[in-house]
């Protein structure tokens, strides 16, 4: 009889545990990353040329990119500027011809070049020139 109480204990036991979603058991899966909006361009200017790529993540207020050039030596900087020429974000100095990093970036920036990012482009300056490419998603 007892044994049979037990079986009876542990199937409604067990009934229960698939009655609650596992949602409500364990916390749920955690959320979606906000991965952000992606802009890329290629980068050009004399025989030197290169790649850069930034995802824009408004909700958290951060622009992460990576960045290769090649075929100069070692530039030293690199920004996205406006059409008017004015750097609106400074994204540092680069390792050798190679950067990537997280940084923060204000709220109206990013609506702005995630809006129109054909109006903002890569400028890395180089000892014979500058490497530049106009953004786009």
């Amino acid at each position: 009889m007892r044994e049979t109480s037990v079986k009876l204990g542990l199937a409604a036991l067990g009934l229960l545990a698939v009655s609650v979603p596992a949602a409500a058991q364990f916390g749920g899966p955690p959320p979606a990353p906000n991965t952000g909006v992606p802009v890329y361009t290629r980068l050009a200017g004399g025989q030197a040329g290169g790649s850069f790529t930034g995802v824009i993540d408004p909700p958290k207020g951060q622009f992460c990119y990576i960045m290769n050039v090649t075929g100069t030596n070692a530039p030293t900087a690199a920004s996205i500027n406006g059409d008017n020429g004015a750097s609106v974000l400074s994204l540092g100095a680069l390792s050798g011809n190679s950067s990537g990093g997280c940084q923060p970036i204000a709220a109206d920036l990013a609506a702005a070049i995630l809006a129109n990012p054909s109006a903002y482009y890569v400028s890395v300056p180089t000892s014979v020139g500058a490497l530049q490419g106009r953004l786009s998603k």
